[in-house]
């Protein structure tokens, strides 16, 4: 196979995986789905990918990846307020995997197994958004009593993903999203010493 040609392949397997995963759910999704939402065979698919669980984790890659990439340049926006910087942020941290899983009846399994399958992947994700929300947090000036940037930052992401996981749907995730939003933009207007 061409070498230029192999990333897309791979970005193609991993959107019919995630296609097949929304639809079926982790658990009932076989490579034979994958292989066939791919429009390849099950064996050219194990040329890619050994296993489900190996595609499983390249989305996980893809999912943080985007959103990093996505995050960074809404946080380092200085022409708008707080508000609607961070509602910006926290829109492409959410990207359209998040809202294909939370709008699939399979959501929550698949949180789990990303949790699971992808913990590192994860740990490795979340701190990073972490550091990038600390940045954003001191270059706006956390008011007083609030603690440092970073440990803001870190109690910012354990609430983001408490209302992940507890979301009934996309919809009620974002409105809880847009709640907390609000309480932060206070924190960088206000002093509460």
């Amino acid at each position: 196979m061409d070498q230029a040609t192999a990333p897309d392949k791979d970005l193609s397997i991993t959107q019919a995986a995630l296609r097949a995963f929304a639809l079926y759910g982790y658990r009932r999704t076989s490579m034979e789905d994958i292989a066939q939402g791919a429009g390849m065979s099950r064996a050219a698919l194990y040329l890619r990918f050994k296993n489900k669980e190996d595609i499983f984790r390249s989305l996980v890659r893809q999912y943080y990846a985007t959103a990093l990439s996505d995050m960074a340049p809404a946080l380092s926006r200085t022409d708008q307020d707080a508000e609607t910087t961070l509602s910006a942020a926290l829109q492409a941290k959410n990207g359209a995997m998040m809202e294909l899983l939370l709008t699939s009846p399979h959501g929550h399994e698949l949180l789990d197994a990303g949790f699971a399958i992808g913990a590192d992947i994860v740990a490795e994700g979340e701190a990073r958004m972490t550091d990038l929300l600390a940045g954003f947090f001191d270059a706006r000036g956390l008011a007083a009593g609030y603690g440092t940037p970073q440990s803001f930052a870190q109690m910012v992401m354990a609430a983001l993903k408490g209302f992940k996981t507890s979301a009934a749907d996309f919809d009620a995730l974002v409105t809880s999203q847009q709640q907390l939003v609000r309480l932060i933009a206070r924190a960088l207007e206000r002093d509460v010493g």
